[in-house]
């Protein structure tokens, strides 16, 4: 469905990843790993666009989309949840899930973002601005949701997040794998978590993938090494 081929990219004269490969299949959720500043962001970044490659190839679902715009991708129906949530705070929420639907090709909402974050439409008239870390973080990934996306990027859903919303956005990402036919590539440091929700793990070191393996077979020890400092 997605295919990474040979990419390099970064900023400026900063080349932050390097020779990256990676393929994702229908359905199946991968996840990236790795210390923070080695390329995870960089890499979600040159997915949807926001940086263009020095060198390599993207492919989505056999085309090239390599040097085409951000809007373009979205029309396309890759999804993006940023790190950091970057909502508009001074926008209610019902605003904000609007300006999802811009990014795709639906026309309303589906109620299913709200069978998923019930929250949010009780909130609905509230500014985006003053929802807790967790409701906004819920809120970032219904806004990708609602232009009903056939592949997602989520970039540390579970940062910061209080444990009892970190287990609805793990149901969640489960069903829409399940039931929606949704790929994704998650950047995350939790690997019980990702353990819980993927089928396939990179990890990443000094902008170049230094270990993968299925889910199944992951070495948690080899992780560790990675992740620590």
């Amino acid at each position: 469905m997605l295919t990474i081929q040979g990419v390099e990219a970064g900023y400026e004269e900063s080349m932050v990843i390097r020779d990256m490969n990676i393929e994702v299949k229908q359905d199946q959720v991968i996840c990236v790993m790795g210390r923070n500043g080695v390329g995870k962001t960089t890499l979600l970044k040159t997915i949807i666009g926001i940086l263009q490659p020095q060198k390599g190839d993207i492919y989505y679902n056999s085309e090239d989309i390599t040097r085409i715009r951000p809007s373009q991708r979205a029309q396309k129906g890759i999804g993006y949840v940023p790190q950091g949530r970057e909502i508009f705070p001074k926008l209610s929420v019902y605003e904000n899930l609007l300006l999802g639907l811009e990014a795709g090709n639906e026309t309303k909402i589906d109620k299913k973002v709200y069978e998923y974050f019930p929250i949010l439409k009780d909130f609905a008239k509230r500014n985006g601005g003053d929802l807790s870390g967790g409701q906004q973080q819920q809120l970032a990934i219904a806004r990708a949701l609602v232009s009903n996306p056939s592949f997602l990027l989520l970039d540390e859903p579970t940062e910061g997040i209080q444990p009892n919303i970190v287990q609805e956005i793990q149901d969640v990402i489960v069903d829409i794998k399940n039931s929606s036919h949704t790929s994704m590539i998650l950047v995350e440091q939790n690997l019980d978590f990702v353990k819980s929700v993927a089928d396939y793990l990179y990890v990443i070191d000094h902008g170049s993938i230094v270990y993968e393996n299925s889910i199944d077979q992951v070495d948690d020890e080899a992780v560790y090494r990675y992740l620590s400092v």
